[in-house]
């Protein structure tokens, strides 16, 4: 028999956070106790309250823990952890789930679907990028007796995970071995990993002016340019739990800084976040692509299992040019059966009934033209073969 205890504050948590992590082996470095109590502490403005459900077994001991909160941003509207933050700031954290020991899935599934059916307040779940075989996706697909289940989106996750096979599997490839030999041949070009705090703050500091650069050169402001989002990655740099998470490389011809990546490391995996990129430097001898190889490389030679490029919309996203597979990410809604839901419901359906009609109208009519067109052509052309 299980026992639960919802908490709304997250710092009491923390050996228990810590504890379960390395129980379930769990690598995902966006449910990192330090990543999130920092992802809170920066993005508070949106949180109505923590709703943060810890299991506990007979014996007491935490069995599974759901971070999940109520937002003030989108009212009435529960939400997991470092996600559902305005879109104009957010981190963008994937494959989100609840951190549970895998031998209580099955009984773990239905004990959080009568929590969530009685015991929290709210109208709407969102539930973004999250996988399909996740723990609370299992919850969201069971939960469909009192919720509408909307499906939005997918997405795709790019991983590159043939470390025991990395010259066959990538460097092989005739444009990736010719970047990386085109490198190594000249004396001129570096590769570095920031390993103190400091040549970290300095590269970040790199990562930002390229990247600002980058976007401002194409007549847009970069994702840095926002002051949120960039206090949440600076604060991460400072914490000291989280600062050996944080990897960042960088591709150098002199003492030019052409490339860096900014990535996290959890345990036996590599997430590539962000990069900022000199573009308008010549020759250009691709450094955004040459960092990619060399981190992996790199991870090659300190047991990394695996290097998780995050999602992309696009599945021919050049990140595919460096993965060997992906995972699909959605993201879901689930509304409770109210007038208000069911009324916003028909509209929404109403809505894409317009829309479908729409071009279908719009099919029929070019159909039209084009066979009146032809009909007349057709018609001036026998008349005029009759005279």
């Amino acid at each position: 028999m299980f026992t639960f205890k919802v908490y709304h504050q997250i710092d009491q948590l923390e050996n228990q956070w810590n504890s379960l992590l390395e129980a379930t082996n769990t690598e995902n470095v966006f449910l990192n106790f330090y990543w999130t109590r920092n992802w809170l502490t920066n993005y508070h403005h949106y949180i109505e309250s923590l709703q943060i459900i810890v299991i506990f077994d007979n014996d007491n001991k935490c069995i599974a823990i759901a971070p999940l909160y109520i937002s003030s941003y989108h009212k009435d509207t529960l939400a997991l952890l470092g996600t559902n933050e305005p879109e104009w700031c957010e981190v963008q954290a994937e494959s989100m789930d609840i951190i549970y020991l895998a031998e209580h899935h099955d009984a773990l599934v239905n004990y959080f679907i009568n929590i969530f059916k009685t015991h929290l307040p709210v109208t709407r779940i969102h539930l973004k990028n999250i996988s399909k075989t996740s723990c609370i996706h299992n919850i969201a697909t069971k939960l469909s007796s009192k919720y509408f289940y909307i499906r939005k989106h997918s997405c795709y996750q790019f991983l590159f995970n043939q470390f025991d096979n990395i010259n066959s599997a990538l460097l092989l490839n005739k444009n990736n071995k010719r970047i990386l030999n085109k490198f190594l041949k000249n004396d001129n070009c570096f590769y570095e990993i920031a390993d103190t705090e400091q040549k970290k703050k300095e590269l970040f500091d790199t990562l930002i002016g390229l990247h600002q650069q980058r976007w401002n050169h194409k007549g847009k402001t970069g994702v840095f340019a926002e002051s949120k989002f960039l206090d949440f990655h600076r604060a991460l740099l400072l914490d000291v739990n989280f600062n050996k998470n944080i990897l960042l490389t960088a591709v150098k011809h002199d003492k030019k800084v052409l490339s860096v990546n900014y990535s996290y490391i959890s345990k036996n995996k590599v997430y590539f976040y962000q990069a900022g990129i000199d573009s308008l430097f010549k020759p250009n001898f691709s450094p955004g692509l040459l960092n990619h190889l060399l981190l992996i490389k790199h991870g090659e030679s300190i047991g990394v299992k695996e290097y998780n490029l995050l999602l992309s919309k696009d599945i021919n996203s050049y990140k595919s040019k460096l993965s060997n597979s992906t995972v699909a990410l959605i993201t879901v809604e689930l509304h409770k059966y109210t007038f208000k839901n069911i009324f916003k419901l028909l509209l929404l359906k109403l809505n894409v009934i317009n829309k479908l009609s729409g071009i279908i109208k719009n099919t029929v009519r070019r159909f039209i033209n084009k066979w009146t067109k032809e009909y007349v052509f057709c018609q001036r052309k026998k008349y005029y073969r009759e005279l």
